[in-house]
């Protein structure tokens, strides 16, 4: 099931946001809405454990403005996926700035609002069907693409380990072998240790990325120029 939050301090917007998605029939069945009447009650929610795929979100809201907001899930949960709403296209050139997949003018919801969510969760959908099957000598793991923050090399052995919100494993594979079977790109190898999951990436400062987990890793300076040029539209996508 995807998971849907509609962020508003207006009731009347919230009610009209969820009647556009579920009047999208190619998703019924697939998705569970929640609607926060503001900014703060949707992080406490999802300070408490809550998941969510996607988050609609006005930008002219009381209390934490959607500019706030969005900093603030781009900063700690990169993986979810905003969508801002405004009554004005002025507002659009912010919500470029911290990188929102959408904005929606608010008079055009209903014709925006069914396309756009029907390809993002085919999007959602088809990221989850990613997997790769790790065994070693007492378990065999399941692991989903968009469960592993980062790969690295275990120095001194011919194993590597996938480090997850979760959960960690390890896997007897090179760090390049292992790049080419993921046929993935969200993946890159920012130095010969490491592989990180784009998909985490909070940020990147000079030389160092950091990670929703609060980790940071070190790119190379052989492969800077390729990362930085990698990074650039991926963050948070």
């Amino acid at each position: 099931m995807i998971k849907i939050a509609i962020v508003d301090d207006e009731k009347v917007v919230l009610e009209r946001v969820k009647s556009c998605i579920e009047g999208v029939t190619e998703i019924a069945g697939k998705v569970e809405t929640d609607m926060f009447q503001g900014a703060e009650l949707f992080l406490k929610q999802v300070e408490q454990g809550h998941i969510y795929d996607i988050v609609f979100s006005d930008i002219q809201m009381t209390g934490m403005d959607g500019i706030q907001f969005g900093t603030i899930i781009r900063e700690k949960y990169p993986r979810m996926y905003l969508i801002f709403l405004t009554s004005y296209s002025s507002y659009a050139v912010d919500s470029y700035l911290i990188d929102a997949y959408q904005y929606i003018l608010k008079a055009q919801m209903a014709e925006r609002i069914p396309p756009v969510l029907f390809r993002l969760t085919e999007k959602i959908e088809r990221e989850r069907k990613k997997y790769r099957i790790v065994s070693s000598v007492n378990d065999i793991k399941k692991i989903y693409h968009n469960e592993i923050i980062y790969i690295k090399k275990i120095k001194g052995s011919k194993y590597v380990e996938y480090v997850m919100l979760n959960d960690t494993c390890r896997e007897r594979i090179s760090l390049d072998r292992l790049l080419h079977e993921l046929d993935d790109e969200a993946f890159l190898m920012i130095e010969r240790g490491y592989i990180v999951n784009m998909r985490y990436v909070v940020r990147m400062h000079g030389t160092t990325i950091y990670l929703q987990n609060n980790e940071q890793v070190v790119v190379s300076r052989a492969r800077f120029i390729e990362v930085r040029e990698r990074m650039n539209g991926r963050i948070g996508k």
